[in-house]
């Protein structure tokens, strides 16, 4: 990925956040925010690598906060954290990990979950190459 940040929304309070604390042990420097006007300049000046959405909110602010940022930037990758599974993600979101799982293992769902986002923008990359 060409940017080192990831943008961490949520609506919970974040200082006591257990998963803050898995996602900034990927390695990636984490912003995180409850504010959307931070969130908006942060998204549009294209400085993250992956934009994290706390699905603590009801299913649909998350869904169409995603939709609203895939519309400003299609090409970072929006990856929701859910405690519940989710049956079928919407085209606005890539990646859905689980907050359920122990915490420990957070961080490598959402290391994984971004080389998947990774190697798929590459094919597609490649697709419109040939």
């Amino acid at each position: 990925m060409k940017h080192d940040t990831i943008l961490f929304i949520s609506t919970q309070k974040i200082c006591d956040n257990s998963v803050l604390t898995a996602i900034k042990a990927t390695g990636y420097r984490v912003v995180s925010t409850t504010s959307t006007q931070a969130m908006a300049l942060l998204f549009i000046m294209h400085c993250t690598a992956v934009v994290l959405l706390d699905r603590t909110a009801s299913e649909n602010t998350s869904f169409e906060v995603a939709q609203d940022l895939r519309a400003m930037c299609h090409d970072v990758p929006i990856i929701l954290l859910s405690a519940t599974p989710i049956s079928s993600l919407p085209p606005h979101i890539d990646a859905c990990v689980s907050t359920a799982r122990p915490i420990a293992s957070l961080t490598s769902a959402v290391l994984r979950a971004l080389a998947l986002i990774s190697d798929r923008h590459q094919r597609g990359l490649f697709k419109q190459a040939s």
